[in-house]
């Protein structure tokens, strides 16, 4: 685990449980980010995260990614999960982002697939 990610979990005392999602969860969002810039609704990403997971589940799983992401400084790839309704990301994306979600998506696309230097999870340095 790239060891910010791996600081992070520790200085914050997420339990197990909720650290393996956001880990998990940032883990598919970063996937995303790296093959496309197009987003996924909620339940898409429910289902990607844990198959029968509930769609309104996601909510506290993305805000711990966004916080992570603004305080260690990578890509905020929460920008990639929107609603079915509407297309755009909840408040919560402007809860832990002053960026628009368009410019969000676009940053994290380029640094996941096209400069490919964004950290990720599973990076050792």
């Amino acid at each position: 685990m790239h060891p910010v990610l791996s600081e992070y979990v520790r200085r914050t005392g997420l339990d197990e449980a909720r650290s393996r999602r956001m880990i998990n969860g940032l883990r598919v969002l970063q996937e995303i980010a790296a093959n496309g810039h197009q987003p996924i609704t909620y339940k898409v990403f429910a289902e990607k995260l844990q198959p029968g997971l509930a769609p309104l589940a996601t909510g506290a799983i993305l805000e711990d990614i966004g916080v992570f992401c603004n305080q260690a400084g990578w890509p905020n790839v929460t920008c990639f999960v929107v609603s079915a309704t509407t297309g755009e990301c909840s408040d919560g994306f402007t809860k832990v982002s002053n960026e628009s979600p368009a410019a969000a998506r676009d940053a994290a696309w380029f640094a996941y697939a096209v400069y490919k230097n964004a950290p990720h999870v599973d990076d050792d340095a």
